[in-house]
């Protein structure tokens, strides 16, 4: 069997299981504006109409073909709508495990090749997010697709034309990419110019491809946004003001101390005794190695100046990271079976390394899939009812669902992508960031008031009672990037869905809505949740006088 097949097979499988929510932008920065572009209907954030936008519509793109094939054949009112993003989501991230496997095989060999593609493939952070639509996730696979054809050991094969074209596409997908392909290209100069040869004409392509790429990004966002636009330079400029940090500051160990160890997992002793291998080995492998190791250093040294930090912004090192722990379980095998006394009658000791496809050791083996139990849990249980909440409610019929609001904090669900419902007022509590300046300890968004008091929220901003006819909200929320907007006010909705907590926190709440002729129709659990408000599962409440 060609195992290089295999991930094709099992990244779609787990996009396809996956039943959980991670992150808003898995929606709302790819198929939630794709949605949009082809059917007319969907929700942009603050990112995509704020003067100027910083949002560039080249990576939703990418979904708008499979949106407008359903749409010619009828087909988005089934469940390919939702099912068949997820299969091209998970057919790109294969590309990971084939091009890891590749480079592995390259650098190191085909029995550190195959460990690397063990680890790729039982990694827990790969189920967790390398299958979704989340934009870190491709830039996963063009950034390690472009590290095989890059020059980083001379004497091998390379294609320098080709990795520029795949990391140019990167950096359009996520313009933080070209803090890693400003890096190698500076040692490749670096090393071009200590050998004395002619560095012009990798500048001449590197300039060729800079130019073309900024032309079609330029392009794309020009047309979509109906006027001249640059989505980097004005994602740059947001990103560097304290805009950045208000959905979230972390400190600058972070990726150090949480990030790395959650990527790694299992893998984690192995990565750190992997990278020290590494910087030890001679020649030029050894020289690219430690290019390697310097490169996760950097990207993860410049990362850690940023106020806002997330796992996957480190997603596309993973790979790297995994080269290291194969690596290193390879040595330990190698050192293992030399060790072996004559004595023991194990049929590993007649296994050497040349001789084995596979050079783990069992216990190393074990030790990895240890943390397959958190797999499951991730595809099947995690954060299960935010997903679960859209299909019921897609799938109740149009003279029972007329409207829905969501009392929520921000973006706790998926939107129009999965519910897919134009006949239908949808609302929820906003989180609109201080765009005008305000100061954000002070800054009061919506999410902040409703939790401040949710009790008052609803004795205030909605009517003494419920009209049975449903009008559309007034203002349920504020307006995409504008954050001037406090004076918030509700209709009555004919379902409202929110997390447990909150009836569970302030059993007013459950009184109100009881004696405003709600009832619980529907509810599901939601697994282990870090944040206090997104715990005991998802209810849906319904309108009956």
């Amino acid at each position: 069997m060609n195992w290089t097949l295999l991930p094709f097979i099992v990244r779609p499988l787990i996009a396809v299981l996956t039943r959980g929510f991670f992150q808003p932008d898995e929606y709302f920065q790819s198929l939630e504006p794709a949605h949009r572009a082809i059917f007319g209907y969907g929700h942009l954030t603050w990112e995509w109409v704020a003067q100027p936008p910083i949002r560039s519509i080249a990576y939703p793109a990418i979904w708008m073909p499979v949106y407008r094939i359903l749409q010619r054949t009828g087909l988005d009112g089934g469940a390919l709508l939702v099912l068949a993003p997820k299969l091209l989501s998970g057919f790109l991230a294969a590309f990971t495990d084939i091009f890891g496997w590749k480079l592995a095989r390259k650098l190191y060999g085909p029995r550190v090749a195959n460990v690397w593609l063990f680890l790729s493939m039982t990694s827990v952070f790969n189920v967790l997010a390398l299958s979704r639509t989340f934009s870190n996730s491709l830039e996963t696979s063009l950034t390690v697709s472009a590290l095989y054809y890059w020059p980083l050991v001379d004497g091998l094969d390379h294609d320098l034309t080709t990795a520029l074209f795949l990391a140019g596409i990167s950096c359009i997908m996520r313009p933080t990419s070209a803090i890693i392909w400003i890096t190698l290209g500076g040692e490749l100069l670096i090393r071009m110019v200590t050998k004395r040869q002619s560095v012009a004409p990798i500048l001449s392509k590197v300039a060729t491809m800079g130019a073309l790429f900024s032309l079609v990004l330029f392009g794309l966002d020009t047309v979509y946004y109906g006027k001249p636009t640059f989505t980097p330079l004005n994602f740059l400029r947001v990103n560097l003001s304290s805009v950045s940090s208000f959905y979230g500051a972390n400190q600058w160990h972070y990726y150090f101390t949480q990030a790395l160890p959650i990527l790694c997992s299992t893998s984690l002793p192995f990565v750190i005794h992997g990278a020290w291998l590494a910087k030890m080995l001679p020649g030029e492998i050894g020289r690219a190695s430690r290019t390697l190791f310097g490169l996760c250093r950097w990207v993860i040294g410049a990362y850690s100046l940023t106020s806002h930090k997330e796992w996957r912004f480190i997603h596309p090192l993973l790979p790297i990271l995994h080269l290291f722990a194969a690596l290193s379980l390879v040595s330990l095998f190698a050192k293992a079976s030399r060790g072996k006394e004559k004595k023991e009658d194990d049929k590993e000791k007649h296994s050497s390394l040349a001789g084995n496809t596979f050079p783990v050791r069992r216990t190393h083996i074990l030790f990895i899939l240890s943390a397959l139990p958190a797999s499951i849990y991730i595809i099947f249980f995690h954060s299960r009812a935010q997903i679960a909440v859209m299909h019921h409610l897609r799938n109740l019929p149009p003279s029972e669902l007329r409207s829905v609001g969501f009392l929520m904090p921000c973006h706790s669900t998926p939107w129009q992508a999965y519910l897919h419902r134009p006949d239908v007022e949808m609302w929820a509590i906003g989180c609109e960031p201080p765009l005008s300046g305000q100061d954000i300890l002070t800054y009061q968004h919506q999410e902040r008031v409703f939790y401040d008091d949710p009790v008052g929220y609803l004795q205030s901003r909605f009517p003494s009672s419920v009209d049975a006819g449903f009008p559309p909200s007034p203002l349920p929320s504020s307006p995409p990037g504008d954050s001037s907007v406090t004076e918030w006010i509700h209709a009555w909705p004919s379902h409202l869905a929110f997390f447990g907590h909150l009836t569970q926190t302030y059993p007013e709440i459950e009184q109100i809505l009881q004696r405003k002729g709600y009832r619980v129709t529907w509810e599901t659990g939601n697994g282990w949740e870090e944040d206090e408000r997104r715990r005991g599962g998802v209810q849906v409440w319904s309108y009956s006088s």
